[in-house]
């Protein structure tokens, strides 16, 4: 079966990195006065904001200082009014061209990466004009659930986002670089921005705050276990299929040749094998309903899904389907899921029909690694309900933390139907009644780590 990392090469080399739209959607100016004069006015950031410690009272100060000056004929007083105006008009200037030609960038070494790896953040900012910045602080939104290495990330509590602060001093045409290490402790979509920035004059009197938008974008896939970590065999992990799936064969597909049988007519002789190898030979056609496996992902980890979820249980539960995903991409056959659990700000199931495309798996990675442990019915009623819309040869693989009675009662019903089922639980005991037709796998030793809450009697 492919490794973790083996899945992430696979996916770089099918993808090509995309170009990064403009900021706002809008398009870059062509004319060199025109990018100087958005420059100017900063519109390569939206929701502009301006500070000022620069009053009327200093206005008024100098115009005092001034009358008070040529009245008394007091040069200092006169060099003093002057002085403010000359610092106030060059710290107003100063403020006005201190975005022009400032650039902060952000860049993800990976954007898909499995939990417990590790990737790098890099922060760039470039000062291109003659005029350098004596302080910038920059205010990125970052994952609350992501340590970065070496930095601190300040969880805030009205947006549930992390914020990272960070201090800059550019020179005149000079461009800074820090790198940092994400470690990836969490399963998810992790979104990094928008940026926060905040500079201005050198002097203190006016500054300027502005939010750079564009977002970066992290996948953390669920890890995936190979055969020997999952204990199953390594030759047909999902049991023999029956001849009953091959009841119809499709005649314009032919998978091989064997001898010729009376029963079989002229209709199915391979000529060309026969007159090749000197004796009669039969086609063997495709079956027309081709196998395919659907993955049933039970989230809940208590009896009844509106109980609550063991969230270390979940995590495992999800593993365990992404690796039978793995393993049935690699053995080239068609793979979908079906969950009773959702992606956030959604209240509906997942549902992903079963494919053999290329990036089969990546779709279901990515399914896993946004699903949330909020269930939005029982899994057994979801089996009922899903079960007529798939083809009479698809085999049901029931991935479940907790075999409860109603489930058990589920999948009885479906293998008297004539379905070709298969049990994954991670339970602590195995099922206690007997499922006949129904291959189980028992696998406590994925959560043998895991300590189960005890009830605690009020």
């Amino acid at each position: 079966m492919k490794g973790q990392s083996e899945i992430l090469d696979a996916e770089r080399r099918r993808e090509a990195a995309p170009l990064e739209p403009p900021l706002g959607g809008q398009e870059e100016p062509r004319n060199l006065f025109q990018r100087t004069l958005r420059e100017v006015r900063g519109e390569r950031y939206l929701d502009l904001e301006k500070d000022t410690q620069f009053s009327e009272a200093w206005v008024i100060l100098g115009v005092l200082l001034t009358l008070v000056g040529v009245v008394l004929n007091n040069q200092f007083l006169l060099v003093v009014a002057l002085s403010l105006f000359g610092v106030a008009a060059v710290s107003w200037g100063w403020n006005q061209l201190s975005l022009f030609g400032l650039h902060y960038d952000r860049h993800l070494s990976e954007t898909r990466a499995f939990l417990g790896e590790t990737i790098e953040l890099t922060l760039e900012v470039r000062n291109q004009k003659i005029l350098p910045l004596t302080w910038l602080e920059v205010l990125d939104v970052v994952p609350p659930d992501l340590l970065v290495e070496g930095a601190e990330v300040v969880p805030n509590k009205s947006s549930n986002l992390g914020e990272f602060r960070t201090f800059w001093m550019p020179g005149v045409f000079q461009g800074l670089r820090r790198r940092f290490t994400v470690h990836c402790t969490e399963r998810g979509f992790h979104s990094y921005g928008p940026a926060t920035i905040s500079t201005g004059d050198g002097f203190g009197f006016f500054s300027r705050k502005v939010v750079k938008t564009g977002h970066d974008h992290l996948i953390v896939y669920p890890p995936v276990y190979s055969v020997a970590e999952l204990r199953l065999p390594a030759k047909n992990p999902f049991g023999v299929r029956g001849a009953r799936d091959r009841l119809f064969e499709d005649p314009l597909r032919t998978m091989g040749i064997r001898e010729w049988q009376p029963a079989d007519g002229l209709r199915r002789v391979h000529w060309k094998a026969t007159a090749r190898h000197q004796r009669m030979l039969s086609r063997i056609y495709e079956p027309s309903e081709e196998p395919q496996i659907l993955l049933f992902l039970n989230v809940t980890t208590l009896p009844r899904h509106w109980q609550g979820s063991i969230p270390e249980l979940t995590e495992r539960v999800i593993s365990v389907t992404a690796s039978l995903a793995a393993m049935c991409v690699e053995s080239r056959v068609p793979v979908g899921l079906v969950s009773n659990g959702m992606l956030p700000g959604s209240d509906q199931p997942l549902r992903l029909l079963p494919g053999r495309s290329p990036n089969q798996l990546v779709r279901i990675l990515e399914t896993l690694a946004g699903i949330t442990p909020f269930a939005s019915l029982p899994i057994e009623e979801m089996l009922l309900r899903e079960c007529p819309k798939l083809p009479w040869g698809s085999t049901l693989v029931v991935v479940t933390a907790i075999a409860h009675e109603d489930l058990l009662v589920s999948l009885l019903e479906l293998e008297e139907a004539g379905r070709e089922v298969i049990l994954f639980t991670l339970a602590e005991e195995p099922p206690r009644r007997e499922l006949p037709g129904i291959l189980v796998y028992h696998l406590p030793h994925l959560v043998d780590d895991l300590i189960a809450p005890e009830e605690v009697a009020v």
